[in-house]
């Protein structure tokens, strides 16, 4: 057994010792005995995951998963990202999170109370099914018990490598955001779970232990809703720069399954505010919006981890996607029973006689969140249930998100804006104020000053057969999102007035909520605008031509809602004012890091000499340089590498076919006093391999250097890269930014004649959707530091 499978047995026996141990009637001696196998749980989690991130760090190859999704060309960076590039190494990852989150509960006198470790039981109990599938499918797997044919001792020269496309600094951060945000719902759903059970049992009545999921939960929550934010965030910025796609989201179900804990967090995270303003409403809901939180974690897991669903994201089907799709039934069912259970036992509270209130404000926004959720979770499982039933694929457009989601987007800011607005005390002049929005709201769906801005387009999916709904819904102006957006801004002006002259400390409170909800209007802009009137030129430049100037002369195509045409320009109308011009073209190898130049490219022909002269006992040597000549025999092919420190004849297979004239890297043992085909006496060396050196690169990469210009004023200019590696392509585009718009370039794969394929988008308003998630992200950070300062008082 590896050291690695070592660790994880050790975390199977502490973890389930720690978990009877819980179960057991409090006794002092058990205690301390439970605290060290807990510490050891968590201890030897975290050991094994140090192990796995030294392994790609050292570029251990023996182990599977390290050769799977690691190279020696990679920085430190990208080869510890590597760690959570597959199922193995994120359900480590996972497993130790919510081990030490176990370890968090053990804080305080509060550790002392039932309920603290009736939480932590299912905590640990969550834990110990992560460290299972781990262990059913574990990282530390090496080679040779991959593949049984590869003889013991064998050492790959180097790993199979990450797929291209996800060598960037945003994907390889958004894995750990992730599941950082992932397992950042562990305690919440563990302690709502508990709260239910034991108020349920009580007869709806909670006591001062139970209420300690409100407190304990909301720092969880904030915790997790914050990274899952980042990670959505990251994600959609390398979708946006890496995919070459030039858009930051396609409805994907990886995509799609994501955003339903993130939905589902947001809706907690209000209710259990509200809830612990008054305790006596959402005692039901809130606990079960908490706990559903970590379900749709569990679900998108599956989603990506399962096989049963399609997406260009989701990992191969591996041994543990029934599991997961197990604890998915489990974590809905139970809470989902338990909330039921104390429905029935709870008694009912008056009604309040005013239909519009704070709390069916409340009641209304999150109904709103649920049936979003609802048509995002359909949109994606509904066709992996289908083909399960029918054996037919069916797939679900992004028009259909686009279609059912954007009325109920509009309610929501709507609702936003109201709830942001909303005293009692001003109570007519809010809702005043909220009629005549949505009345401009409702005029703005119709004013559309060409058929571009309908916000979806219908006519690719809908025929005289469907509804009408269906074209009405899809006919509203993409203006309509401009009324509701500016609502929420007059509603966060009129907002802080009111808190003015409030203490510092609740004035930073207000700071962070009013952040959060700009953040969400100026994403909600963004997102529509620059999804709908993106325009896009395709042209072809020659590399040989350095200074060539082209206008960009069709709009081809209209990203976003699935519709064709331009901002302000028909479909197929000619514009000249945007041109390009190639400033430079150039084409070279990047051999990855210092140590594997030096590893992979050789010595030179005077180092290799220097080195037989001085006697150094080394088993092979590595020489490069250009082949100048090619001689072939019966039973060798003698090659000579020539640099300008001199030349060298090596002896290779007499079926090797080396090109003359290419850099060349050769591998073998020097042979002393051998007779060369020069008929000179001198050292040769005896290859067991040669290759082109481009086989050895890392990369190939083709740049090109462009301008980009409106009229006479340059609005981008940069390079935009194609980069070749051995286990695929990745596009790198120049992207130029400013405030109104990106200058979005890529690159395809030059032709023989030197023909350059590029394609050029002009993106309105990106930014603000990029500028909108710093300040959601801003607000919740200083929303967590108040709750924090709040708790040193």
């Amino acid at each position: 057994m590896s050291i690695g499978d070592a660790l994880l047995s050790l975390a199977l026996l502490t973890g389930s010792a720690t978990a009877a141990l819980l179960v057991l009637p409090h006794q002092e001696k058990l205690e301390k005995l439970r605290r060290a196998t807990l510490v050891l749980f968590a201890s030897s989690l975290t050991a094994a995951f140090i192990l796995l991130l030294y392994y790609f760090a050292i570029s251990d190859f023996r182990i599977f998963y390290v050769w799977k999704f690691s190279s020696s060309a990679y920085p430190l960076y990208y080869k510890l990202s590597g760690a959570l590039a597959g199922q193995e190494g994120t359900l480590l990852f996972w497993a130790m999170l919510i081990a030490l989150s176990a370890l968090w509960l053990e804080r305080g006198e509060e550790r002392k109370l039932a309920f603290v470790k009736q939480t932590q039981l299912v905590v640990v109990a969550l834990g110990l099914y992560f460290t299972f599938l781990t262990f059913l499918q574990s990282p530390f797997t090496t080679i040779y018990e991959a593949f049984p044919d590869i003889p013991v001792g064998y050492l790959p020269e180097d790993g199979n490598g990450l797929n291209p496309l996800l060598l960037d600094p945003w994907m390889a951060s958004h894995p750990f955001t992730t599941f950082l945000g992932y397992a950042g719902t562990t305690i919440p759903f563990a302690g709502a779970v508990v709260y239910l059970f034991t108020t349920a049992r009580a007869g709806g009545v909670e006591g001062a232990a139970q209420r300690l999921w409100v407190t304990k939960g909301l720092q969880w929550l904030r915790f997790a809703w914050l990274f899952s934010t980042i990670s959505m965030a990251f994600g959609g910025i390398w979708a946006y720069k890496t995919l070459g796609w030039g858009g930051f989201w396609a409805w994907d179900p990886v995509e799609t399954a994501m955003l339903l804990p993130w939905l589902m967090l947001t809706a907690a995270v209000h209710v259990t505010l509200e809830h612990r303003r008054d305790r006596t409403k959402y005692n039901v809901l809130a606990p079960i919006l908490v706990a559903f939180s970590f379900s749709l974690v569990v679900y998108a897991t599956a989603v990506t981890r399962s096989g049963i669903f399609e997406s260009v994201h989701a990992f191969i089907a591996g041994s543990v996607g029934k599991y997961i799709m197990l604890l998915v039934g489990i974590s809905f069912a139970v809470p989902l029973a338990l909330g039921l259970w104390k429905y029935t036992r709870i008694p009912r509270r008056e009604e309040e006689d005013e239909i519009i209130n704070r709390t069916n404000i409340f009641y209304a926004a999150i109904l709103v969140f649920l049936i979003t959720i609802f048509i995002s979770f359909y949109g994606i499982t509904f066709p992996p249930i289908m083909k399960l039933i029918t054996t037919q694929k069916y797939a679900i457009t992004k028009q259909f998100f686009n279609l059912w989601l954007y009325p109920f987007f509009l309610l929501m800011l709507l609702l936003i804006g109201l709830g942001l607005h909303y005293r009692e005390s001003r109570k007519a002049e809010v809702l005043r104020d909220f009629f005549i929005f949505t009345l401009f709201t409702i005029v703005a769906a119709f004013i559309k000053p060409t058929e571009d801005y309908n916000i979806v387009d219908y006519t690719s999916f809908i025929s005289a057969s469907k509804p009408l709904l269906y074209s009405t819904i899809g006919e509203i102006s993409s203006l309509s999102v401009v009324p509701p957006a500016f609502y929420i801004f007059y509603a966060s002006i009129e907002r802080w007035r009111f808190f003015a002259s409030a203490s510092t400390r609740r004035k930073l409170r207000e700071a962070g909520v009013i952040a959060i909800h700009i953040g969400v209007a100026l994403i909600a802009i963004g997102v529509v605008f620059s999804s709908m009137f993106t325009s896009e030129f395709s042209v072809t430049l020659n590399k040989n031509r350095i200074g060539e100037e082209k206008v960009l002369a069709q709009a081809v195509f209209h990203e976003g809602f699935g519709k064709l045409g331009t901002w302000g320009v028909h479909q197929g109308e000619v514009l000249t004012d945007y041109k390009i011009k190639l400033l430079d073209y150039k084409e070279y190898v990047d051999y990855g890091s210092a140590s594997r130049v030096n590893s992979k490219r050789g010595m030179s022909i005077q180092e290799f000499r220097a080195a037989i002269a001085r006697g150094d006992a080394r088993s092979e040597y590595t020489v490069r340089g250009t082949v100048s000549r090619v001689l072939r025999g019966e039973h060798a092919t003698f090659i000579k590498l020539s640099d300008e420190s001199g030349e060298l004849w090596v002896a290779a297979d007499p079926s090797l076919r080396v090109p003359i004239g290419v850099e060349a890297v050769a591998r073998g043992v020097p042979l002393r006093g051998v007779k060369t085909p020069d008929g000179a006496t001198d050292v040769v060396l005896l290859a067991n391999q040669v290759s082109d050196t481009i086989a050895q690169a890392f990369k190939k990469v083709q740049l090109a250097r462009v301008a980009i210009y409106k009229g006479k004023a340059k609005i981008g200019e940069g390079d935009v890269k194609f980069e070749v590696y051995k286990n695929g392509d990745a596009r790198r585009p120049l992207i130029d930014r400013s405030l109104v718009r990106d200058v979005f370039v890529v690159l395809d794969s030059p032709t023989y004649q030197g023909d350059l394929s590029i394609t050029v988008r002009i993106k309105p308003l990106i930014n603000e959707i990029w500028l909108g998630v710093i300040l959601f992200v801003l607000g919740i950070v200083l929303c967590i530091f108040y709750e924090a300062r709040g708790s040193e008082k």
